[in-house]
């Protein structure tokens, strides 16, 4: 039997059009030009996107409540923006409009970012609570406990969800199940989010090391790179190298393999301690200080290439795209500077601080700030 040309043309449009959806929905999981998936963009914590920026962003829309605040740092995927508020509530917003798509209301607070793969939606709270939702309805599928607060939002690794906790224990949970698949514990608080290349962690802890975990067997590898200081920034790793900031100022770049010191960057005339988390594209390293400065290091020597001074003290970590690193400060002001050298090229200003990074995907900058408001910018 015959079948018309007008059949065959709507089969073969449905066939593409799923076809389509399901590359969509896949590609999206991971780091691309269309997500921020986790914390610091992808895997490896470089803080960079894929996207293309407008060179002057305007505001396209704001989510408000007023009653709360934001610290986290948005995830973004398949058109969906994810983010926790200090006050229990988790939201799921259209990206192009900024309209709500569910809202849901726990009794303690998030200040770790969310983290997306796979339709799940995997948050941290205050009292140490992992809960994974539903990306499409919020309804919650596992929860899962550890015994103090979480700062650092999950990563994954395969079917692992990896997350921290300030009692000391990086914990690998089954991502579908929620069950607990092993745990490494370290001597003191960890409040970063898991860094991962390869079939590696990195974790820099308060016990002042960089601990480098093996993900296959959730043991150590050595004995722990020593920092001289605590730190509570998410290490970044590019090549051979992995990028660990400390509260006392210094900023190490390590062999992965080696565990050896590159370089270690450091200034001795300004107390500058690092609370924030690196970016790093094009040959230099991204980071904001206590004393008000963006630096940019240069990652095969560790000098000092460019600064740049805020006009209040920024505790966001930068994020890199399009040329442009961009960063939020507590004065409210959005920035964005010329990878090179420094320049400033644009600026927003809006009320309140800016304590969390912006997440860019998608040609939108999405970005939180203690007055309850998330701000989308772009063309």
């Amino acid at each position: 039997m015959m079948i018309s040309m007008n059949k065959l043309l709507a089969q073969f449009f449905t066939i593409a059009v799923a076809c389509a959806f399901l590359f969509s929905a896949n590609a999206t999981d991971a780091s691309d030009a269309n997500s921020w998936p986790v914390s610091r963009g992808n895997a490896a914590s470089q803080g960079t996107s894929e996207s293309k920026m407008p060179d002057k962003p305007r505001l396209l829309w704001t989510f408000s409540e007023p009653s709360t605040s934001f610290e986290a740092t948005p995830a973004i995927t398949n058109g969906h923006v994810f983010i926790g508020d200090l006050d229990g509530g988790a939201y799921a917003l259209e990206l192009e409009t900024g309209k709500l798509i569910w809202r849901k209301k726990f009794d303690d607070g998030f200040s770790a970012s969310p983290a997306y793969k796979d339709g799940h939606v995997v948050m941290g709270d205050y009292e140490g609570l992992v809960r994974c939702l539903d990306a499409m309805t919020g309804e919650t599928r596992w929860e899962f406990s550890t015994d103090a607060q979480i700062d650092g939002g999950a990563n994954f690794y395969g079917e692992l969800v990896l997350i921290t906790s300030e009692d000391g224990g990086l914990y690998a949970i089954n991502l579908k199940s929620g069950e607990l698949v092993w745990k490494f514990a370290t001597s003191d608080q960890l409040r970063v989010a898991p860094t991962i290349a390869g079939n590696k962690t990195f974790l820099g802890g308060c016990d002042g090391k960089l601990h480098v975990i093996d993900l296959d067997t959730g043991k150590e590898i050595g004995d722990g790179f020593p920092l001289q200081s605590p730190t509570g920034s998410t290490p970044a790793v590019a090549g051979d190298y992995v990028f660990a900031p400390t509260h006392s100022g210094n900023v190490f770049a390590i062999n992965h393999a080696t565990l050896q010191q590159e370089w270690l960057f450091s200034d001795a005339q300004r107390s500058q301690e690092i609370r924030s988390s690196p970016a790093i594209s094009d040959g230099k390293l991204f980071i904001t200080t206590r004393n008000k400065r963006l630096l940019a290091i240069d990652s095969k020597t560790g000098k000092l290439a460019w600064e740049y001074v805020f006009k209040k003290r920024s505790e966001a970590s930068p994020v890199v795209c399009d040329d442009r690193v961009w960063v939020g400060s507590g004065d409210g002001r959005l920035v964005s500077l010329k990878l090179a050298t420094g320049e400033e090229l644009w600026q927003s200003e809006q009320t309140g601080a800016f304590n969390a990074s912006a997440a860019i995907a998608g040609g939108k900058l999405v970005i939180a700030n203690d007055k309850g408001s998330v701000y989308c910018f772009g063309e």
